[in-house]
């Protein structure tokens, strides 16, 4: 039913706490003195009964012993729901705003935020967590927020964990989405940094910390292996004239397949005889390797390759 222009000062016939089967317009009646601060704290308890309430500009709560003023909206056993119909059909509606003025002067770091509580195995109510949106700039036409998030770790009071912000331009947003087959976590190490991206950057150099136009090898067999370089001055060269003997070809397979052609150098053996190779048939999957040295029958085991590619 609809709230009437005015109220009559009499009470209508019933008693003071109307329940379920008496006079819906005794009930709003009461209501409306409660609303309005007048001298009859009753408890509405009336089932059913629907309040048009267009006129209604605003409902205070008081109550003298807090301070600031507090009050409750509650529902026993299911959700509270608040409701709001318009015509839209493509747009989003801020169904619910919610307003914290200052009396004083307004200064960085203001905020409005919403609590959160449940109950824990002590604390009822227990304080679960926040949503606060504070302004980092309250100038006039130059007005910052950032999103803060507040949680609770072993029992600690509400801390702010998470601190979202943007300087971005009107019109431009960060969007995030993921297609994991399986829960992941994303773990942030403990520096200040930024995140890096795989598309326009160079993100191998940008992690080890060099330059865009370095390349950095990764070794695809084993980690915690590296490369080295060195120069060196054999003797000079004395001997006229040998034979070169040659050992049958041995084929290697990589022990990862490279994605194209890699190049493939013979690296030498631990042994203390003049030994060379040489490689040929290379393929993404294996080479085939032959060694050759001034002595027949010269042990030419443990030879050694390297291959370079991606």
């Amino acid at each position: 039913m609809a709230l009437p222009n005015s109220t009559d000062s009499a009470t209508p016939a019933g008693s003071a706490s109307p329940s379920l089967g008496d006079d819906q317009f005794r009930a709003l009646k009461l209501f409306i003195e409660d609303v309005l601060g007048l001298p009859d704290n009753t408890s509405i308890t009336q089932a059913a009964m629907d309040m048009d309430a267009g006129g209604l500009a605003q409902i205070i709560f008081a109550d003298p012993a807090a301070t600031p003023a507090s009050g409750e909206l509650g529902r026993s056993g299911s959700t509270l729901y608040y409701r709001i119909t318009d015509a839209r059909t493509a747009t989003t509606t801020r169904a619910l705003g919610i307003i914290a003025d200052t009396t004083g002067t307004p200064a960085a770091s203001i905020g409005v935020g919403i609590l959160f509580q449940a109950e824990s195995a002590d604390e009822a109510p227990s304080d679960f967590g926040a949503l606060d949106f504070v302004a980092s700039d309250i100038g006039a036409g130059t007005e910052d927020t950032y999103l803060s998030v507040p949680l609770r770790v072993a029992g600690a009071a509400l801390d702010e964990k998470y601190r979202f912000s943007s300087t971005a331009g009107s019109g431009f947003a960060a969007l995030f989405t993921h297609a994991v087959t399986a829960d992941r976590t994303y773990t942030l190490p403990d520096e200040t940094g930024t995140v890096l991206t795989s598309t326009g950057h160079d993100v191998a150099a940008a992690v080890h910390g060099l330059p865009a136009s370095v390349n950095v090898l990764g070794n695809r067999a084993a980690a915690g292996e590296f490369v080295q370089r060195a120069t060196f001055n054999p003797a000079a060269l004395d001997v006229t004239a040998s034979l070169i003997y040659v050992s049958a070809a041995v084929g290697v397979t990589f022990a990862v397949a490279f994605s194209s052609t890699p190049f493939v150098a013979w690296a030498g053996t631990s042994g203390a005889e003049l030994i060379d190779g040489m490689v040929f048939s290379i393929t993404t999957t294996g080479c085939s390797i032959r060694a050759f040295g001034v002595n027949s029958g010269q042990d030419a085991a443990d030879g050694r390759y390297i291959a370079l590619g991606a």
